[in-house]
């Protein structure tokens, strides 16, 4: 099977535009001495990825890539407004909502994609959210020819690499280290993808108190390297 260029390339660290700004309450856990070495952030990653991303962020992937297979433009609105009253602390519902109007604006240049994007960047016009990350990632992952577990393996790979990457700047942990705590991954977020990937949008939610209370506490950090 050939390689997913275009997947690929949305799964990029390097997308979207400004995502490297935020580390989803990484820096707040580290003010707490939470997350200090290797071994700290490759737990603190796998707990994000199994409590907080993957049962909220990661359904809204899935069921994204599937709605546009088999669903409707308004049908992904109402995924995209799930999106906007459950991702619960406010500085990661503005990430998500920057970092998903940023995928497609890049989208709408992108010459494989940007009629297949045009009817459903139609049903928003009045909405003042924008488009959610996960939202716009499954979306953008079913135009590339991805499947549900496919485009949510990407997913979570790159939300992965992004929480390693503000670690590795932010401890701060050996590019090297970081590498290894991604390898170290792999295996559970395909399992994650597997028990996901056929989960109705329904079920997208995941309480982590003490999560949005690192988040919250991180915007009052004296100094941070990072928005959210």
């Amino acid at each position: 099977m050939p390689m997913n260029l275009r997947l690929l390339q949305i799964a990029d660290s390097a997308l979207p535009i400004g995502g490297y700004t935020h580390s989803w309450g990484l820096e707040g856990a580290i003010a707490r001495g939470l997350v200090h070495d290797p071994e700290s952030l490759e737990r603190w990653t796998s707990r994000w990825l199994r409590t907080c991303l993957g049962p909220l962020e990661g359904v809204l992937v899935a069921s994204a890539c599937r709605v546009v297979r088999f669903g409707t433009p308004e049908d992904l609105a109402t995924l995209n407004r799930l999106a906007e009253v459950s991702i619960m602390p406010p500085s990661i519902r503005t990430a998500s909502r920057e970092m998903g109007e940023q995928l497609l604006a890049l989208g709408v240049t992108w010459s494989w994609c940007a009629t297949g994007l045009a009817p459903f960047l139609k049903v928003l016009p009045d909405e003042p959210e924008g488009w959610h990350h996960p939202v716009a990632f499954g979306l953008l992952g079913a135009l590339a020819g991805g499947g549900p577990d496919e485009v949510l393996r990407a997913y979570l790979h790159q939300a992965a690499l992004s929480m390693i990457g503000a670690g590795v700047r932010a401890i701060p942990v050996g590019h090297t280290h970081g590498q290894q705590v991604l390898a170290y991954l792999h295996d559970e977020m395909s399992d994650l993808a597997a028990a996901l990937r056929d989960r109705e949008p329904e079920t997208a939610g995941a309480g982590c108190p003490f999560y949005e209370v690192l988040c919250d506490e991180q915007t009052h950090l004296y100094a941070r390297m990072f928005r959210s």
